[in-house]
């Protein structure tokens, strides 16, 4: 049996749709083929990482730990360091160039 597949947008939509006060769980679940287990899976989910969203983007650092690296292991962390120790590297060489 193939498990089904759900779109961001999709999950939004069941989401937000089961927050409204007019509705329970389990009609919206009927309205759009998903067992409320799912749903209410998806709405903890959104209610534990929904602010993210919403978090200054110019903020590298911020942007980062939203994405669950620690400080200092983001991919853009990693660059400057490894940018940093090239240019350590090349120094070095220079330095035992002109000692031999």
């Amino acid at each position: 049996m193939k498990r089904k597949v759900y779109t961001p947008e999709f999950k939004l939509r069941v989401v937000i749709e089961s927050f409204q006060r007019d509705t329970t769980i389990r009609e919206v679940g009927n309205r759009f083929g998903v067992h409320t287990s799912q749903i209410n899976q998806w709405r903890n989910k959104f209610k534990k990482e929904g602010s993210a969203v919403f978090l200054d983007q110019r903020n590298p650092r911020k942007k980062a730990i939203v994405q669950g690296y620690e400080p200092g292991q983001s991919p853009e962390d990693l660059k400057k360091i490894i940018g940093e120790l090239t240019v350590q590297n090349e120094i070095l060489k220079k330095v035992q160039g002109l000692l031999n």
